[in-house]
C-alpha cells in the first residue's frame, strides 16, 4: 500500500481547516456586533435614566415651548428691573406662594417651582399630590397631600425625604431646623401626631384623645405647642397643650379659650400668640393667658411676626374694614378704620409695621401712625408676598414684581 507523502496531505488538511476558520471568524464578528449593540443599549438606558431623574429641570421648559407670554409690568416696564417677570402659571390659578431662604416658591397642582428674586427658575420638582399644601420655615419646605397619605421635605437643593402614612393627613408643619410634624386621622383615637427629624426618622408618635387644629414647634425643637378643639355649651373652645418629644404626658395644658384656634406663633419675647376665629390672645410659654382681644366684627385675615399681630376685621353691614395692630399685648390695640378695599396685609418683622395692599396702592401702617403711600399697584392683583425689597404680586394666573421702599 502506498503511503501518501507528507507534502501531499497538507493541502487536504488546510482544506478541512478553512471552513472552520471562516466559521470562527464569523462567530467572532457576530460576538463583536452583539457586544457593540449591548454597549449602545446600555448607554441609551443610562441616558434615559439620567433624563428621567432630572425630568423636573427640563419638563417644565418643554411644556411651555411655543406659549406666547404677554407683558404685565409695573412702573416704567424696565426689563432690567423686572427681570424674567411676569411668571405665568399655566393651567392652575389656585397656586400658592411662599418664601424659602430669600427665594420665591410657587406650588401648582403638579409642580413645585423655585425661583430667584429676578424670576430665574432654579428648580422645578414634580409632585402627584391631590390637594397639595405647602409649609415653609427657614431653609425647608414641606409638601403634603391634604386628605391623602403622602408628604415630603424639600430644600433649595433637593428632596430630603418622602413618606407614606397609613392614615389620611389632616395638616402638617415644619420647623426652621427641618423637623416635620404630621397630624393624621385615626380609627383608634381622635388623631395621631408624628414627628420626623431631618433624615426622615420618626422621633415621636402620639395618639391624641383631643382633635388637634394647629401645631407650632418650641424654639429649641424639644417639643411643640398644639391646639385642640372641642364643643361646649353650643360653641367651640380651644385648649393649648405643651408636648415634649421625650415624654408621653402633657408638659402643661391651658384653660379653654372661647375661640377656634387658627394659628399659634412663638413671639420674640418667648411667649405665644394665638389667632382665633372670634378672638386673639397673648399667652406665656406654658399656656397662661396674658391678654386677649375679642373681635367686634368678622375676621377677614390675620398676620403675625416678631411681637406684632395684625388682624383685619370686616363689617359687612357698614361695608367697612378695620385694621387692628397689637404690639406684644392685646390690652392696647390700635385700630385703623378703612373703606372696604383692602386686598391683603402682612406684618414686617424688622419694624413691626403692617404693609397693607389697597386696590391701587400700598401703605405702611404702624401702631401710632399711617405713613405715605408707596409704589402704586394695579387692581389686577389679589395678594402679595414680600421678600426683601421686592413685592411679588399675585395675579389670576401670573406673578409680577415691583420694588418696595417703606416711606
Amino acid at each position: 500500500m502506498n503511503t501518501p507523502k507528507k507534502e501531499d496531505t497538507a493541502p487536504a488538511q488546510n482544506a478541512k481547516r478553512a471552513p472552520k476558520d471562516i466559521y470562527a471568524m464569523r462567530k467572532r464578528k457576530k460576538r463583536r456586533k452583539v457586544l457593540r449593540q449591548s454597549i449602545w443599549m446600555l448607554l441609551l438606558a443610562v441616558t434615559i435614566l439620567v433624563l428621567y431623574q432630572r425630568r423636573d429641570s427640563w419638563l417644565p421648559t418643554l411644556e411651555t415651548i411655543g406659549l406666547r407670554h404677554q407683558n404685565h409690568r409695573q412702573g416704567d416696564g424696565d426689563e432690567e428691573t423686572n427681570g424674567n417677570f411676569p411668571i405665568y402659571i399655566f393651567g392652575d390659578n389656585d397656586y400658592q406662594l411662599a418664601e424659602l431662604s430669600g427665594r420665591l416658591l410657587v406650588l401648582s397642582d403638579s409642580y413645585l417651582y423655585i425661583y430667584t428674586t429676578d424670576g430665574s427658575l432654579s428648580a422645578a420638582r414634580q409632585h402627584t399630590y391631590g390637594n397639595a399644601m405647602m409649609q415653609t420655615a427657614g431653609e425647608y419646605v414641606m409638601l403634603y397631600e391634604s386628605g391623602g397619605t403622602h408628604f415630603r421635605l424639600e430644600n433649595a437643593v433637593k428632596t430630603r425625604f418622602e413618606k407614606t402614612l397609613p392614615d389620611p393627613i389632616i395638616f402638617g408643619r415644619v420647623s426652621p431646623s427641618g423637623l416635620t410634624a404630621i397630624v393624621t386621622g385615626s380609627d383608634a383615637c381622635a388623631c395621631k401626631l408624628y414627628v420626623y427629624n431631618l433624615k426622615g426618622q420618626q422621633i415621636y408618635e402620639r395618639s391624641c384623645v383631643e382633635r388637634l387644629t394647629e401645631i407650632t414647634f418650641m424654639p429649641d425643637d424639644s417639643g411643640c405647642c398644639a391646639a385642640s378643639i372641642s364643643a361646649a355649651n353650643g360653641g367651640l373652645k380651644s385648649v393649648l397643650h405643651g408636648y415634649s418629644f421625650t415624654e408621653k404626658t402633657d408638659l402643661w395644658t391651658s384653660e379653654p379659650l372661647d375661640t377656634l384656634a387658627i394659628s399659634v406663633y412663638n413671639t420674640n419675647e418667648g411667649n405665644l400668640f394665638v389667632l382665633g376665629d372670634t378672638m386673639c390672645c397673648f399667652m406665656t410659654a406654658n399656656g397662661l393667658l396674658l391678654s386677649s382681644y375679642q373681635y367686634p366684627d368678622e375676621l377677614a385675615e390675620g398676620s403675625f411676626a416678631g411681637n406684632t399681630a395684625a388682624v383685619l376685621l370686616n363689617d359687612a353691614e357698614r361695608r367697612t374694614e378695620s385694621l387692628v395692630i397689637m404690639d406684644g399685648s392685646a390690652d392696647r390695640p390700635m385700630i385703623w378704620p378703612f373703606e372696604k378695599n383692602i386686598k391683603d396685609i402682612a406684618v414686617l418683622p424688622e419694624s413691626g409695621s403692617v404693609l397693607v395692599q389697597f386696590r391701587n396702592v400700598f401703605k405702611t401702617v404702624q401702631a401710632d401712625s399711617l405713613t405715605a403711600a408707596v409704589t402704586p399697584v394695579s387692581d389686577n392683583y389679589d395678594g402679595f408676598l414680600r421678600i426683601g425689597q421686592y413685592l411679588f404680586l399675585r395675579g389670576y394666573n401670573y406673578i409680577d414684581v415691583q420694588e418696595y421702599e417703606a416711606s
